[in-house]
Protein backbone atom coordinates (compact mmCIF):
# COMPACT_ATOMS: atom_id res chain seq x y z
CA UNK A 1 0.00 0.00 0.00
CA UNK A 2 1.43 3.41 -1.17
CA UNK A 3 1.09 6.26 1.24
CA UNK A 4 1.17 10.04 -0.65
CA UNK A 5 2.95 12.76 1.06
CA UNK A 6 3.50 16.25 0.51
CA UNK A 7 7.40 16.04 0.68
CA UNK A 8 7.82 17.05 -3.11
CA UNK A 9 5.25 20.09 -3.27
CA UNK A 10 7.13 22.16 -1.13
CA UNK A 11 10.47 22.74 -3.18
CA UNK A 12 8.50 22.69 -6.23
CA UNK A 13 6.68 25.65 -5.24
CA UNK A 14 9.24 27.71 -3.40
CA UNK A 15 11.01 27.18 -6.90
CA UNK A 16 8.45 28.57 -8.73
CA UNK A 17 7.67 31.48 -6.56
CA UNK A 18 11.32 32.61 -6.73
CA UNK A 19 10.75 32.14 -10.04
CA UNK A 20 7.51 34.65 -10.04
CA UNK A 21 8.92 37.30 -7.47
CA UNK A 22 12.57 36.99 -10.17
CA UNK A 23 10.35 38.10 -13.59
CA UNK A 24 8.29 40.71 -11.05
CA UNK A 25 11.13 42.56 -10.18
CA UNK A 26 12.96 42.37 -13.27
CA UNK A 27 9.91 44.33 -15.31
CA UNK A 28 9.74 47.11 -12.32
CA UNK A 29 13.38 47.73 -13.10
CA UNK A 30 13.28 47.55 -16.83
CA UNK A 31 10.42 49.98 -16.62
CA UNK A 32 11.99 52.17 -14.68
CA UNK A 33 14.59 52.20 -16.82
CA UNK A 34 12.41 52.73 -19.70
CA UNK A 35 11.25 55.59 -18.04
CA UNK A 36 14.50 57.47 -17.40
CA UNK A 37 15.62 57.01 -20.84
CA UNK A 38 12.42 58.09 -21.72
CA UNK A 39 12.61 61.46 -19.64
CA UNK A 40 16.57 62.80 -20.75
CA UNK A 41 16.67 65.75 -21.88
CA UNK A 42 18.54 66.47 -25.24
CA UNK A 43 20.34 69.89 -25.79
CA UNK A 44 19.42 72.05 -28.66
CA UNK A 45 20.31 71.12 -32.29
CA UNK A 46 21.88 74.10 -33.53
CA UNK A 47 25.25 74.57 -36.13
CA UNK A 48 27.90 77.05 -34.89
CA UNK A 49 31.33 78.18 -36.63
CA UNK A 50 33.90 79.95 -34.15
CA UNK A 51 36.38 82.00 -35.98
CA UNK A 52 39.79 83.66 -34.65
CA UNK A 53 41.52 86.17 -36.11
CA UNK A 54 44.99 88.11 -35.45
CA UNK A 55 44.99 91.37 -36.70
CA UNK A 56 41.53 91.93 -38.24
CA UNK A 57 41.01 95.17 -39.49
CA UNK A 58 38.25 97.33 -37.65
CA UNK A 59 38.46 100.50 -39.42
CA UNK A 60 41.69 102.42 -41.02
CA UNK A 61 44.77 101.66 -39.97
CA UNK A 62 43.27 99.89 -36.74
CA UNK A 63 44.31 95.96 -36.15
CA UNK A 64 43.07 93.66 -33.45
CA UNK A 65 43.21 89.90 -32.64
CA UNK A 66 39.69 89.10 -32.35
CA UNK A 67 36.90 86.44 -31.71
CA UNK A 68 33.94 85.74 -33.07
CA UNK A 69 31.18 82.93 -32.65
CA UNK A 70 28.38 82.35 -35.58
CA UNK A 71 25.10 80.85 -34.95
CA UNK A 72 24.63 79.48 -38.75
CA UNK A 73 21.04 77.73 -38.18
CA UNK A 74 19.14 75.58 -35.58
CA UNK A 75 17.39 75.89 -32.17
CA UNK A 76 17.76 79.38 -30.03
CA UNK A 77 20.67 78.51 -27.30
CA UNK A 78 20.42 80.23 -23.97
CA UNK A 79 23.92 81.91 -23.54
CA UNK A 80 23.62 81.36 -19.70
CA UNK A 81 23.33 77.71 -20.32
CA UNK A 82 26.72 77.33 -22.10
CA UNK A 83 30.02 76.85 -21.24
CA UNK A 84 33.08 77.48 -23.28
CA UNK A 85 36.08 75.59 -23.20
CA UNK A 86 39.13 76.61 -25.23
CA UNK A 87 43.01 74.94 -25.01
CA UNK A 88 46.05 76.13 -26.96
CA UNK A 89 49.68 74.85 -26.99
CA UNK A 90 51.70 77.72 -26.46
CA UNK A 91 55.17 78.42 -28.39
CA UNK A 92 56.99 76.58 -25.53
CA UNK A 93 54.84 73.96 -25.52
CA UNK A 94 52.27 74.95 -23.01
CA UNK A 95 48.83 73.69 -22.96
CA UNK A 96 46.99 76.26 -22.01
CA UNK A 97 43.23 75.80 -20.60
CA UNK A 98 40.62 78.98 -21.03
CA UNK A 99 36.85 78.86 -19.97
CA UNK A 100 34.31 80.88 -20.14
CA UNK A 101 30.72 80.37 -18.32
CA UNK A 102 28.45 82.86 -17.05
CA UNK A 103 28.84 86.66 -17.45
CA UNK A 104 32.48 87.81 -17.60
CA UNK A 105 33.28 91.45 -18.06
CA UNK A 106 36.34 93.57 -18.82
CA UNK A 107 36.77 97.14 -17.45
CA UNK A 108 38.13 99.81 -19.46
CA UNK A 109 40.83 101.58 -17.49
CA UNK A 110 42.27 104.00 -20.10
CA UNK A 111 41.00 105.88 -23.31
CA UNK A 112 37.43 107.11 -24.32
CA UNK A 113 35.72 104.05 -22.52
CA UNK A 114 37.45 104.62 -19.47
CA UNK A 115 35.59 103.27 -16.57
CA UNK A 116 33.41 101.32 -18.81
CA UNK A 117 32.44 97.70 -18.74
CA UNK A 118 31.68 95.33 -21.60
CA UNK A 119 31.00 91.50 -21.57
CA UNK A 120 34.04 89.88 -23.12
CA UNK A 121 31.43 87.97 -25.72
CA UNK A 122 27.93 89.83 -26.82
CA UNK A 123 25.34 89.33 -29.55
CA UNK A 124 26.38 92.04 -31.66
CA UNK A 125 22.59 92.34 -33.14
CA UNK A 126 21.10 96.12 -33.44
CA UNK A 127 17.83 95.01 -33.92
CA UNK A 128 17.32 93.41 -30.66
CA UNK A 129 19.97 95.48 -28.54
CA UNK A 130 20.50 98.67 -30.26
CA UNK A 131 21.62 100.24 -27.13
CA UNK A 132 25.82 100.12 -26.64
CA UNK A 133 26.96 96.82 -24.53
CA UNK A 134 29.08 99.51 -22.53
CA UNK A 135 27.86 100.07 -19.03
CA UNK A 136 29.54 102.17 -16.17
CA UNK A 137 31.46 99.53 -14.28
CA UNK A 138 29.18 99.73 -11.03
CA UNK A 139 26.28 98.67 -12.72
CA UNK A 140 26.77 95.30 -13.05
CA UNK A 141 25.70 93.14 -16.41
CA UNK A 142 23.54 93.95 -19.79
CA UNK A 143 21.23 91.92 -21.33
CA UNK A 144 23.14 91.15 -24.71
CA UNK A 145 26.43 90.07 -23.09
CA UNK A 146 27.01 85.83 -23.18
CA UNK A 147 25.35 84.35 -19.98
CA UNK A 148 22.82 87.21 -19.10
CA UNK A 149 19.22 85.21 -19.20
CA UNK A 150 18.38 87.87 -22.31
CA UNK A 151 21.06 86.92 -24.51
CA UNK A 152 19.27 84.20 -26.32
CA UNK A 153 22.09 83.44 -29.48
CA UNK A 154 19.65 82.88 -32.62
CA UNK A 155 20.01 82.00 -36.41
CA UNK A 156 22.25 84.43 -37.91
CA UNK A 157 23.44 86.17 -34.61
CA UNK A 158 27.21 86.65 -33.75
CA UNK A 159 28.79 86.53 -30.29
CA UNK A 160 32.07 89.08 -30.48
CA UNK A 161 34.28 90.25 -28.76
CA UNK A 162 34.47 93.95 -28.13
CA UNK A 163 37.53 94.46 -30.09
CA UNK A 164 36.01 98.38 -31.85
CA UNK A 165 35.82 99.49 -28.31
CA UNK A 166 39.73 98.89 -28.24
CA UNK A 167 40.19 101.30 -31.26
CA UNK A 168 43.59 103.00 -31.56
CA UNK A 169 46.32 102.77 -34.26
CA UNK A 170 49.04 101.45 -32.17
CA UNK A 171 47.14 99.45 -29.61
CA UNK A 172 46.30 95.65 -30.89
CA UNK A 173 45.96 94.03 -27.04
CA UNK A 174 41.91 92.55 -26.70
CA UNK A 175 41.76 91.62 -22.94
CA UNK A 176 38.55 90.29 -23.45
CA UNK A 177 39.76 87.63 -25.98
CA UNK A 178 43.05 87.26 -23.69
CA UNK A 179 40.42 86.76 -20.66
CA UNK A 180 38.71 83.70 -22.72
CA UNK A 181 41.66 82.26 -23.26
CA UNK A 182 43.32 82.54 -20.40
CA UNK A 183 46.76 84.30 -22.09
CA UNK A 184 47.84 87.24 -23.64
CA UNK A 185 47.27 87.23 -27.11
CA UNK A 186 49.34 90.43 -27.98
CA UNK A 187 52.25 92.38 -26.00
CA UNK A 188 52.95 95.88 -27.27
CA UNK A 189 56.53 95.32 -25.30
CA UNK A 190 57.12 92.76 -27.36
CA UNK A 191 58.31 90.78 -24.72
CA UNK A 192 55.77 88.20 -24.36
CA UNK A 193 54.92 85.87 -27.29
CA UNK A 194 52.51 82.97 -26.38
CA UNK A 195 52.44 81.96 -30.62
CA UNK A 196 48.81 83.40 -31.08
CA UNK A 197 48.91 83.77 -34.95
CA UNK A 198 47.26 82.90 -38.38
CA UNK A 199 47.67 79.08 -38.66
CA UNK A 200 47.85 78.42 -35.10
CA UNK A 201 45.41 75.94 -33.70
CA UNK A 202 42.34 76.41 -30.81
CA UNK A 203 40.74 73.49 -29.66
CA UNK A 204 36.79 74.68 -28.48
CA UNK A 205 34.43 72.85 -26.97
CA UNK A 206 31.18 74.23 -26.39
CA UNK A 207 28.67 72.10 -23.45
CA UNK A 208 24.87 72.62 -22.97
CA UNK A 209 25.18 72.67 -19.22
CA UNK A 210 21.52 70.79 -18.51
CA UNK A 211 22.02 68.33 -20.24
CA UNK A 212 26.06 68.16 -20.34
CA UNK A 213 25.80 67.41 -24.07
CA UNK A 214 28.62 68.77 -26.52
CA UNK A 215 27.26 70.99 -29.05
CA UNK A 216 30.72 72.26 -30.57
CA UNK A 217 33.99 70.34 -30.51
CA UNK A 218 36.79 71.22 -33.24
CA UNK A 219 40.36 72.16 -33.71
CA UNK A 220 39.83 75.91 -35.00
CA UNK A 221 42.77 77.97 -37.17
CA UNK A 222 43.81 81.63 -36.75
CA UNK A 223 43.16 83.35 -39.54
Amino acid sequence: MKIKTDDGVSPVVAVMLMLAVTVIIAAIVSAAAGGLSGTKKQAPSAILEVHFYENRSYGTDFYINAMTIEHVSGSPLQTKDLSISTYFRNSTGELIKGSLMGEKSIEFSSGDYSGKSCGVLFINDQDRFPDSPLVNSADGGYKSWFGNASAVLMAGDYLVTPAPYYATSTEKENSALDSILNFKTYDHTGQIDNGYKTGSVITVKIVHIPTGQVIFDKDVVII
